[in-house]
């Protein structure tokens, strides 16, 4: 099974993306790669929609690109037997799913809700877990295990989040996924996601920067994580509140 997962995964087909968008990804990462950087010049990249149907009947996968060529999310959706359906972040250095790890068997990844809008990614927990790829890859919803902890399970929407770390410093972002449920055998579209410059924070379905947005209590923490960015963010948080 993990063999097959592997072989379609390195099938996966790249969206297809204009050459001054790839330029507008690698200059914004070429600006956030200073880890001194102003915490104004961080900001959060908003895909747009991208809409991308994962059908009940069809095994297939797809990659979104990140801040640089190299860097990627990617969901794959494939059958042995029993739907599965999966989710994974890519990035030559570092990469982390938003996920509950066990130890054993399987990565669940864990479904943000809308209800959760107010928490920050890099609150976690993150693993990077995942059949010895770049990156961390995790399982959403394996249809034959409905006694499993699936947070996919379910018809509706929610969040997938992701951690990745090319050199400048770690990056928090997520994805919008609408699950169509078991009937339809957790077939799922992926609607949109974003990602933040290091020292950037982002709330699911966040899709613009906010300076004025206030950091939730375990928010410091999230931030010192990321380095010296984070740390400057944190600093400039501090300095607005006490005046």
């Amino acid at each position: 099974m993990l063999e097959a997962m592997e072989t379609r995964s390195r099938q996966t087909h790249a969206l297809k993306i204009s050459p001054s968008r790839w330029l507008a990804y690698a200059g914004a990462g070429a600006a956030s790669a200073v880890a001194s950087a102003s915490p104004a010049e961080a900001e959060i990249h908003y895909s747009g929609r991208v809409d991308t149907v994962f059908p009940s009947d069809q095994s297939k996968s797809a990659q979104f690109p990140l801040d640089q060529p190299g860097d990627s999310i990617s969901f794959v959706r494939t059958s042995n037997g029993a739907w599965v359906d999966f989710f994974g972040v890519h990035c030559p250095r570092s990469g982390a799913v938003l996920a509950s790890y066990p130890g054993f068997e399987y990565v669940y990844v864990l479904r943000v809700r809308n209800r959760n809008g107010d928490r920050y990614i890099s609150q976690g927990p993150f693993t990077v877990a995942g059949f010895g790829l770049a990156g961390a890859f995790g399982t959403m919803i394996r249809s034959e295990r409905e006694s499993q902890d699936w947070r996919w399970y379910a018809k509706g929407t929610g969040f997938v989040g992701f951690r990745f770390n090319n050199g400048s410093g770690n990056q928090f972002g997520w994805a919008r996924v609408r699950m169509d449920g078991p009937t339809s055998n957790f077939s799922f579209t992926v609607l949109d996601y974003a990602w933040a410059d290091p020292g950037e924070p982002i709330k699911p379905g966040q899709t613009s920067s906010s300076s004025s947005a206030a950091l939730p209590k375990q928010g410091s923490l999230g931030l010192l994580a990321v380095g010296a960015a984070g740390l400057a963010v944190w600093r400039t948080f501090r300095s607005a509140t006490d005046h």
